[in-house]
């Protein structure tokens, strides 16, 4: 599947370089949206009325509490990355929607630390006690992730103030990291720490296709 991602993605980005080198830039444009991914800033540049370049930053943090097999967690998301994408219209004349593929580069994680109910942990059905130390775990996304999306707006033709939607997808599993102190493993017996970290493994799974929708003001020079 990665494979025919990427293939996707080289084949709008060449197809927009090919189209843009047989004419000349036409316009530029900054926009600021938000959505999924947070707050964002961009700058977009077209080639011809088929084509446009974008680089964009985004990100937002907040806390979100979850639970993972029989440990709950005090989590906090902190998104921040940058995108390089390509835009590519396939029929401007007949309709405004485009085609969007690219990739994010940048530091996207979960951090968590489990709660303890009354001094105790319990991994795997086996209750222990925490001894005044805390279990922390890290769901980290891939550095870059590959994106594929349409949408409309970032018209090249359209000059002056717009809006723009998007929707579409980033790929890419999260890598979960799991620190549980020595005495309460120990208590708890490995197989048992081993067991809920599978379980929060499996929790991050399911965020390996992110959906990405969001909204954006521009300006075209």
């Amino acid at each position: 599947m990665q494979k025919n991602i990427k293939a996707v993605i080289a084949t709008l980005l060449v197809g927009a370089a090919v189209v843009g080198g047989n004419a000349h830039a036409q316009s530029a444009e900054v926009y600021g949206s938000v959505g999924t991914e947070g707050i964002g800033a961009g700058l977009g540049y077209s080639f011809n009325r088929y084509t446009n370049v974008r680089a964009e930053v985004d990100g937002f943090a907040l806390s979100h509490d979850f639970t993972a097999g029989d440990l709950s967690y005090d989590g906090k998301v902190k998104l921040l990355h940058g995108a390089l994408l390509g835009d590519f219209f396939p029929a401007p004349a007949v309709f405004p929607i485009r085609l969007t593929a690219g990739i994010l580069v940048g530091d996207d994680r979960v951090d968590a630390t489990a709660s303890s109910m009354n001094g105790t942990y319990t991994l795997n059905g086996v209750t222990v006690p925490a001894g005044g130390e805390t279990i922390n775990a890290r769901l980290r996304f891939p550095t870059v992730r590959p994106y594929l999306g349409f949408g409309f707006g970032h018209n090249p033709s359209t000059k002056g103030l717009s809006v723009a939607f998007d929707a579409g997808v980033a790929f890419g599993k999260p890598r979960v990291s799991f620190d549980v102190p020595a005495n309460i493993a120990s208590a708890a017996g490995q197989e048992n720490v081993d067991a809920e970290q599978q379980s929060l493994q499996d929790k991050a799974n399911r965020l390996k296709v992110y959906p990405i929708v969001k909204l954006a003001v521009t300006y075209r020079f």
